[in-house]
């Protein structure tokens, strides 16, 4: 079967939305699809539009979203109808409603995606602003999208239930599929095993991966490290990704990293000899939509810590391969469940692993939306 495989941008180029697209496209072509990469679409406004956007920001301190413009998603779907025409795909799968929300084609159309607009305005920090006018927008692209799905698959629980409570989709086409891990080669269970026998015994070695100090809980994470080691515990911490605010008081046990990419052989290798040497990864989002970073950490047999907020709960389940606390935790709560966990930290370490192997891995992944894909 031939897919035309529908992004803005090119989905075929692992450096653009932290490599998603190009792991979901790459797993169905193993699961025997043919791919054909229609993207890299062109941008356009309407006319006056930065005029309105200065207007906003001054006048109201709104911002006038480009990307939730109604305008600018027709065009994205002209793109796409243009491509198409020279394309002899079976089915249109989009990881975003952009290209699609206005397409028309007697192809089936597939939605794979990680959130809807409804859900993100007051969630993340880039939709806090929006326009009365983006807001409207926006929601009338998504339900132009929805409307026009033959199904539509979202990544995490969270993410179904705004479709069908807040845009009114109908429960039979809305499905839940996790999305997977981007890494190329997952250890095996054996070496993972390896990596777990041969973590610290004395020492709580936590791991933070996350480019956004505030929101991805960077102040929860110094907290709770900081209150490990007054209580008396050996505790690391290895934060990479961002720098903590210049204010911010950072002690010999803290090891700050800053942005290690994985586009270098080397920042590679830095990143998976963390997550091997690492008890739990320690990310306590504010916001998160899905959050693959835990699927990565299951993949090396660590164990998540993080918050009960956006996508996450489809990942983690608590006691299983993490545990999920609210926003508001202590880090005395924090700290409790890190030194309990610690006592049955193999079991722990392990079963984190084969959630990943289980379901938290683009090949089971795409298996499961490939069989959706034959029934409609």
């Amino acid at each position: 079967m031939k897919m035309a495989f529908a992004t803005t941008f090119d989905g075929n180029d692992v450096r653009n939305w932290s490599g998603t697209p190009f792991y979901m496209s790459h797993a169905f072509q193993q699961r025997g699809f043919t791919i054909d990469y229609l993207g890299n679409f062109k941008r356009e406004l309407p006319f006056g539009f930065k005029a309105k956007q200065i207007f906003k920001k001054i006048m109201c301190d709104q911002r006038e979203s480009p990307r939730f413009n109604i305008v600018t998603a027709k065009n994205y779907s002209k793109q796409l109808e243009e491509k198409l025409k020279s394309s002899s795909a079976d089915i249109i799968l989009a990881p975003q409603i952009h290209p699609i929300c206005y397409l028309e084609t007697n192809k089936p159309l597939i939605l794979w995606t990680d959130a809807l607009y409804a859900s993100l305005i007051g969630f993340y920090p880039g939709f806090s602003s929006h326009s009365a006018s983006s807001i409207a927008q926006g929601n009338t692209i998504t339900r132009e999208c929805l409307n026009r799905c033959s199904l539509a698959i979202f990544s995490s629980d969270w993410a179904a239930r705004t479709a069908i409570e807040i845009y009114g989709v109908d429960k039979n086409k809305i499905k839940v599929v996790p999305f997977g891990a981007n890494i190329d080669h997952a250890p095996t269970l054996d070496e993972t095993c390896e990596f777990i026998r041969a973590r610290s015994k004395s020492k709580i070695k936590l791991l933070f991966l996350g480019k956004h100090w505030d929101r991805k809980g960077g102040q929860v994470v110094f907290d709770v490290t900081k209150a490990l080691d007054q209580a008396g515990h050996d505790v690391e911490l290895n934060f990479v990704g961002c720098h903590p605010p210049a204010d911010i008081e950072i002690p010999s046990y803290i090891h700050v990293h800053g942005f290690i990419s994985k586009r270098t052989p080397e920042g590679i290798e830095k990143i998976k000899k963390l997550l091997r040497e690492s008890h739990f990864l320690f990310v306590p989002s504010r916001a998160e939509a899905y959050g693959i970073v835990f699927c990565e950490a299951n993949a090396y047999g660590l164990p998540c810590l993080t918050t009960h907020v956006g996508g996450i709960s489809t990942i983690v389940k608590d006691n299983v391969n993490g545990m999920t606390f609210a926003l508001d935790a202590s880090p005395e709560s924090y700290c409790e469940f890190i030194v309990n966990a610690m006592k049955r930290y193999e079991e722990f370490a392990i079963t984190s692993f084969h959630e990943f192997e289980k379901r938290l891995n683009w090949k089971v992944a795409t298996e499961s939306v490939k069989k959706m894909i034959a029934q409609v």
